[in-house]
């Protein structure tokens, strides 16, 4: 046997409120910067792992066979391309 249930519009209403009650400014201010700081990091991180295929290929034992870097080294240079030049500030901090 079904049983059927009407709810009138008190019930109905209290079923579409929430059970939790909203955040506070302190909760939003700390997800807020915890959104920032793994935003950083990524940043960060992403930005410091890139290596250059120069340094691929060293680390595999071989020379770099990109056409630029080919052309480079047989001038006695490195590859302005695949090896841009660094600031000082930022081999300062390295």
């Amino acid at each position: 046997m079904l049983v059927s249930h009407k709810l009138n519009e008190v019930e109905i209403g209290m079923c579409l409120q929430e059970e939790n009650p909203p955040l506070t400014k302190e909760q939003m201010k700390s997800i807020k910067s915890l959104v920032v700081i793994v935003c950083a990091l990524a940043f960060v991180g992403a930005t410091s792992v890139k290596a250059s295929c120069c340094d691929d290929a060293k680390k595999a034992g071989k020379e770099c066979s990109h056409k630029c870097c080919v052309e480079a080294a047989k001038n006695k240079k490195t590859c302005e391309k695949c090896n841009p030049k660094t600031d000082k500030k930022t081999e300062e901090k390295k």
